[in-house]
């Protein structure tokens, strides 16, 4: 009699927990199916008990989950697996859960006895989709400018690094804005993050490219212009300077003319070994600086090392 009680006690814990929890058979079957009733999170999958994944789920996502299930059976220890799933995919015969793309997390054990006749694992299913995106959100904001909503220079470098490893070949364009200590002196702080934000935006619509473009802090900002000639880079260079040049800057009542200095330079595959890979833009950009401002200046690679 304890026996039928505690088993009917297990039985009825396993069908209020929120999250599912299944036991599948070598085969593929779903021998049971506990739990799953936050319907914020799972659709009902009552329904799935008896029939065989590949009833129900798509070739390749039960072509993966049987992959784990062999996995866990060999391994014969805890294995743990995340994997987005298409809910609106699975044949289902009625859809209450959250719909849509979820991500998932799967705790699954190999069971010490036959189940049902055959080896069989324990599947627990956790939904991670809001846990995910929020790592993702945090991740991107840590390589985001406050300020102007460009990415920083932590990110730029690193998608620098990668274009470079592909493609072999960029060129890295640094900007600095034309006395701009004398904005922040003469207008206030605000005036000057008002012109930072509108330069950034500038910088967008010419270049088209918001993953390229990058603010390295203060009044630098960094992009990296590929697939281009050393002319066409220094071309793109000068549609910027330009369209700088001949747009009014607005600060509360107040117009600002804002000019900006440019230094550009070409890097290559070999360059990732480099420490620093804005180096010789700094030099063409102090060059541009040095020689009046509100010009464009090409890194000059014969230069280099003196």
């Amino acid at each position: 009699m304890y026996q039928e009680n505690l088993s009917e006690l297990l039985y009825s814990l396993f069908n209020t927990i929120p999250d599912p929890f299944l036991v599948i058979g070598e085969d593929g079957t779903y021998l049971e199916v506990f739990g799953g009733t936050d319907r914020s999170l799972y659709d009902d999958g009552k329904p799935m008990k008896g029939r065989n994944i590949y009833d129900f789920m798509p070739k390749e996502f039960a072509d993966f989950y049987m992959q784990q299930v062999r996995r866990t059976l060999e391994m014969n220890c805890l294995n743990s697996f995340d994997y987005r799933l298409e809910t609106g995919k699975v044949d289902l015969p009625e859809f209450n859960g959250p719909g849509g793309t979820q991500w998932f997390e799967t705790r699954m054990f190999p069971l010490k006895t036959p189940y049902m006749g055959q080896r069989a694992v324990t599947a627990q299913i956790i939904n991670i989709t809001e846990r995910r995106n929020l790592h993702n959100k945090l991740r991107e904001l840590s390589y985001i400018d406050p300020l102007t909503g460009l990415y920083n220079r932590r990110y730029f470098l690193e998608r620098v690094r990668i274009h470079l490893m592909e493609k072999g070949r960029a060129h890295i364009m640094l900007c600095d804005i034309d006395r701009f200590k004398d904005v922040n002196d003469q207008y206030g702080h605000l005036a000057g993050d008002a012109v930072l934000k509108e330069f950034a935006g500038i910088a967008k619509d010419v270049l088209k490219h918001n993953h390229a473009i990058a603010r390295l802090g203060g009044d630098e900002f960094v992009m990296a212009l590929t697939d281009m000639t050393d002319e066409e880079a220094f071309a793109m260079g000068e549609s910027l300077r330009k369209q700088v040049e001949k747009t009014p800057f607005h600060y509360q009542s107040q117009v600002l003319s804002i000019r900006i200095s440019i230094g550009i330079a070409r890097l290559c595959y070999e360059d990732l070994e480099k420490s620093e890979l804005i180096a010789d833009a700094d030099r063409a950009l102090y060059q541009a600086k040095a020689s009046g401002k509100n010009r464009v200046c090409l890194f000059d690679d014969s230069v280099r090392g003196l």
